[in-house]
C-alpha cells in the first residue's frame, strides 16, 4: 500500500502504477479516505508518502492501517512519521519553503521510479541516467526556447478553466499539474485520464479553455486525440513532453525514457508559477491554504 494526500497522493499513484508493471500488487491510497477505505488494506507493508513527515492525515490513516511493516519517504527525517517508521527514505529535496510542494514531489516521484525498476531487476534507471536527465533541463533552462513556457503562461492566464490530459504515468502527473494550478493560479484546473477525458467530460471544452496533454511516445495517440478532436472549439492547446501533434505546440524539456517524467513535472511547476505571476498572485502563500501538520 501506498499512502498520501495532496501530491504524494499523485506520486503514490504513479509509484503503484510502476509496481504494477512488475508484476507487484500495489494499490495507492488517499489518506484522508483511510478511515473508511482501509479494511482490505490492513496489516500490510505500507510505504507512506509525506513532504513534512507530520500530516494528520496520514499519521491518523497509518492508526487504522496497522501495518505489518512501515516504510517512510519523506523530506523530513525527525518527523513524527520518521519515528514511526520500520525504514525512513530521505528524499533529500532541501527545506520545501512554499505550499505547494515542488522540488520534493520531483525527488519522490525518482526515488519511486528507481526502486520499481530496481524491484523489476531492471537496470534503466541508473544514477548515470537520473544525472543525464537533470542536464537535459538545465539546458533546457537555459536556452532561448524556454521563452515558449513564458508565452504559454500569459496564453493560458487569460482563459477561464485549465485541463490536464494524460495516460499511464502521465494521468498522476495531469492530477498533479491540475493541482498545482489551483493552489498557484486559482485558475479552474482538472486532470483526466485522456481516454476518459473524451466519454462526457469533453462537452464542456469551448475557447475560454486551455488544454494541455502530457505525451511521450506511448500516449501520443491516446492524448493526441482529444487535442485534435478539440481543435473547433477554439480551445487553447499545448502538449509537454516527446512528440509531435498537428498545430498542438510543444513545451518543456524531451528527457530520455527513464526519467521523462521529471521533465514534465519541471514544466509544469514551471508554467503553474509563471502563469500566477501573470494574474498577479504570489504563488508562495496560497489563500486559505496550510500544510495539515501535526500541531493542528
Amino acid at each position: 500500500m501506498l499512502v498520501g494526500s495532496g501530491s504524494s497522493l499523485f506520486a503514490a499513484q504513479l509509484g503503484a502504477l510502476a509496481l504494477r508493471r512488475r508484476g507487484l500488487t500495489a494499490h495507492a491510497l488517499a489518506a484522508s479516505e483511510a478511515f473508511r477505505d482501509h479494511h482490505a488494506y490492513r496489516e500490510r507493508t505500507v510505504l507512506a508518502l509525506s513532504q513534512s513527515g507530520a500530516s494528520t492525515d496520514l499519521l491518523r490513516a497509518l492508526d487504522v492501517l496497522a501495518p505489518r511493516r512501515l516504510v517512510a519517504l519523506t523530506n523530513t527525517t525527525d518527523s513524527p512519521l520518521a519515528q514511526r517508521a520500520d525504514t525512513t527514505i530521505d528524499v533529500l529535496a532541501g527545506p520545501e519553503r512554499a505550499i505547494p510542494a515542488t522540488k520534493s514531489v520531483t525527488s519522490t516521484i525518482a526515488i519511486l521510479l528507481a526502486a520499481a525498476s530496481l524491484l523489476g531487476g531492471e537496470r534503466a534507471r541508473t544514477a548515470r541516467e537520473l544525472l543525464e536527465a537533470a542536464a537535459s533541463v538545465r539546458a533546457w533552462l537555459d536556452e532561448p526556447r524556454h521563452d515558449d513556457l513564458l508565452g504559454a503562461a500569459h496564453a493560458i492566464a487569460a482563459r477561464h478553466d485549465v485541463v490536464f490530459l494524460g495516460t499511464a504515468y502521465g494521468a498522476p502527473i495531469a492530477r498533479e499539474a491540475a493541482l498545482k494550478f489551483k493552489e498557484a493560479t486559482y485558475l479552474h484546473a482538472e486532470g483526466f485520464e485522456a481516454g476518459e477525458f473524451r466519454h462526457g467530460s469533453a462537452a464542456m471544452v469551448d475557447a475560454s479553455t486551455a488544454l494541455v496533454g502530457i505525451v511521450d511516445a506511448d500516449a501520443l495517440d491516446v492524448v493526441g486525440r482529444p487535442l485534435r478532436e478539440l481543435e473547433a472549439t477554439g480551445a487553447l492547446r499545448y502538449a509537454i513532453g516527446e512528440g509531435s501533434i498537428e498545430r498542438v505546440p510543444r513545451i518543456g524539456p524531451v528527457l530520455g525514457e527513464a526519467y521523462d517524467t521529471l521533465g514534465w513535472l519541471v514544466t509544469i511547476h514551471l508554467l503553474a508559477l509563471n502563469v500566477a505571476r501573470a494574474r498577479g498572485i504570489d504563488s508562495d502563500a496560497p489563500r486559505g491554504l496550510t500544510k495539515a501538520l501535526v500541531s493542528e
